[in-house]
């Protein structure tokens, strides 16, 4: 059997309670693409309280809060309009920083924000959100939370340098977006707030619980807490730019080629004749780039990295690992839930990649091992099919539940 190439491929999965459809109801999917992804915020108003109820609630963020570490720097207090990490905060004494959740409480009483930075690696339900529409998206998501006091003023004006999804989850928020100096900055193009400000408003509106914002990157905004206390989400979006890809075009043709590693002629700053002749190289140099780069190749390694960040789901796996040991012809096992993989031949085998990595594997397995990655259903070693006897099937079998891609069924 030949090895085919087929891109990345999703393992099948139960529909999520909120996925992208969910979440920009009653827009859709396809129309945002086309209409507000990268071009213009979107406000989604919903009658809908209860809408975000199943990823995060005002009780999940009390009692987050009330155990977190303050030692982490992921939870942090806006202050002066400046995000600072608690753990820099937190008052010394006798018992050094033990206090230090005293001290954002009473921060926060009296006015700040509290940010719970990447809360998706610690909140399940966030986490399987943003693995949901990081596969939708092809991008890395992440998510945020801001806590507000009634009546008061998180971040000063800014933009962000990625695009974001607003959710608001309880009380209400006032939004100002302003005319945006920057088109799609990039990471290294920070906000620079004009002395006199951001200027007037070009559109103020309130979110509501179950309601929604997308910014797209650049979008100049802040937001102000009404008559009661403000929760929202904030999911930032990650994806592979296409200045990436052509930096990772250039990337490999200097790699490839001995001429784009060559120096400048020598003396070449002071003689404008030597300069002309390098401008002439220069230009054969960057015409002979796009020959050089196969641009498939370079979609699927943009393909990898939009999905090498994705956390993976690895519950088990210590159990997994114990479990090695017995594991026999007759154990069932099956594929781990939301698993993304790419299969590709290479000049010594096959190239598995998921959950970040690379796994190396002959390629006389195909069959057993395309078996392993279309099952929808438990199996044991002994169903496999192909040209290994049991035995081999069951090293197959056994090495996957080691890398993590089967669990113990």
């Amino acid at each position: 059997m030949a090895v085919t190439h087929g891109g990345w491929k999703a393992a099948p999965q139960a529909q999520p309670s909120l996925g992208l459809s969910s979440l920009l109801s009653p827009v859709t999917p396809d129309e945002f693409k086309r209409s507000y992804w990268e071009r213009e915020p979107l406000v989604v108003h919903r009658e809908n309280p209860d809408h975000y109820a199943a990823s995060l609630s005002f009780r999940d963020v009390d009692h987050i809060l009330s155990t977190s570490s303050v030692r982490s720097s992921e939870l942090k207090v806006v202050v002066n309009g400046q995000e600072i990490p608690l753990v820099e905060m937190a008052a010394s004494g006798p018992g050094g920083p033990s206090n230090g959740l005293e001290v954002l409480y009473d921060l926060y009483r009296r006015g700040s924000t509290v940010v719970f930075k990447f809360l998706h690696e610690r909140w399940e339900p966030l986490g399987r959100l943003c693995r949901t529409l990081s596969g939708e998206f092809s991008a890395g998501f992440q998510a945020n939370a801001y806590l507000t006091p009634a009546g008061a003023q998180g971040l000063t004006s800014h933009y962000d340098t990625h695009d974001v999804f607003v959710l608001q989850v309880w009380g209400s928020k006032h939004w100002r977006l302003y005319e945006s100096p920057d088109e799609l900055p990039l990471a290294n193009q920070p906000y620079r707030r004009p002395k006199d400000g951001p200027g007037a408003p070009v559109r103020e509106f309130d979110l509501r619980p179950g309601d929604l914002m997308y910014m797209p990157r650049g979008t100049v905004h802040d937001a102000t807490s009404n008559d009661e206390a403000s929760l929202h989400i904030t999911l930032g979006v990650l994806p592979v730019l296409w200045s990436t890809v052509l930096k990772d075009a250039l990337d490999r043709a200097i790699e490839g080629d001995p001429r784009y590693r060559a120096a400048l002629p020598p003396g070449f700053a002071l003689d404008p004749e030597l300069r002309a002749g390098a401008a002439a190289t220069l230009a054969e140099l960057l015409a002979s780039v796009a020959g050089s780069v196969d641009p498939a190749d370079l979609v699927e390694r943009a393909a990898s990295r939009a999905l090498v960040g994705r956390r993976p789901v690895l519950d088990g796996h210590l159990l997994d690992l114990e479990g090695l040991r017995t594991l026999g012809p007759d154990t069932r096992v099956r594929r781990r839930a939301e698993l993304l993989w790419s299969l590709r031949p290479e000049d010594t085998g096959l190239q598995l990649e998921f959950h970040g990595k690379v796994v190396r594997l002959p390629a006389r397995i195909e069959p057993e091992l395309r078996y392993v990655l279309d099952a929808r259903a438990p199996f044991t070693a002994r169903d496999v099919t192909g040209r290994l006897d049991v035995e081999g099937r069951l090293v197959l079998v056994r090495r996957l539940v080691q890398e993590g891609l089967l669990t113990l069924a």
